[in-house]
Formats: C-alpha cells, sequence, structure tokens
C-alpha cells in the first residue's frame, strides 16, 4: 500500500493517509519515518479481529482505532486477508467467527495492532 506519513508520534506511532483514506499504526523499520515522505509498505494487524459483514471501503480512524475495509479473501491453505484498496492487509480471524471469501467486509484494530513494513525505506 502506497502511504503518505502525515505525522509521527510517541512510540513509532505514525498517522498516515493513503488513496483508500487515512489511518495510523506502528512503523516497523529501523529507519525512521519522516512526516510528508511516501513510503510503499505491507500493512499488517497484530490482533485477533472479528470481521463484520458490508461497510465502506477504505481505510479511517475512529478515536483510537483503525478501521479498514475491504474484501475477504480465504487461500487455500486457510491464511485470511483483507484486500483494500487493491493491497492486502494480513490479518488472522477471531476463534469463531466466519466470514466467507469475497465478503465485503470491516475490521476494527487498535492503532498499536496496526503494522507498517516499509519495502522501499
Amino acid at each position: 500500500m502506497r502511504i503518505e506519513v502525515s505525522a509521527v508520534g510517541a512510540g513509532d506511532l505514525v498517522s498516515f493517509r493513503c488513496s483508500a483514506g487515512a489511518g495510523a499504526g506502528v512503523w516497523k523499520s529501523e529507519d525512521p519515518p519522516v512526516a510528508g515522505q511516501e513510503y510503499e509498505v505491507e500493512v499488517d494487524v497484530d490482533d485477533e479481529v472479528s470481521p463484520q459483514s458490508g461497510g465502506v471501503a477504505g481505510v479511517r480512524l475512529d478515536g483510537t482505532s483503525v478501521v479498514l475495509g475491504g474484501t475477504w479473501l480465504v487461500t487455500e491453505d486457510g491464511a485470511t486477508y483483507l484486500e483494500v484498496a487493491g493491497s492486502p492487509v494480513s490479518v488472522e480471524v477471531a476463534d469463531g467467527d466466519t466470514v466467507l471469501s469475497g465478503e465485503v467486509v470491516e475490521v476494527v484494530a487498535d492503532r498499536a495492532a496496526v503494522h507498517l513494513f516499509p519495502c522501499d525505506a
């Protein structure tokens, strides 16, 4: 996912903008992020999530949480991810939750659980 870092806070927490909206997460690189700089990142949610059917595709902030909306996909080996604006976001579904592959869903995660791994930093 292509993002522009809009602010850098304590604990490697960054706010960002992308074509899908605005979000926040923890920067996972030895090289510090620079506000105003664009980066290509892989996004992982390091927490079990409970996808909710429906919603709006994109990224938005809701208090201290990040809401990610997109198409829920399940690979043949059972791995799950959310496709947000054409970019895969790695997620792990909470026990007992079942969502069909191809369904449009929203997941809510704490900002600290959203990890940003720069690919070109």
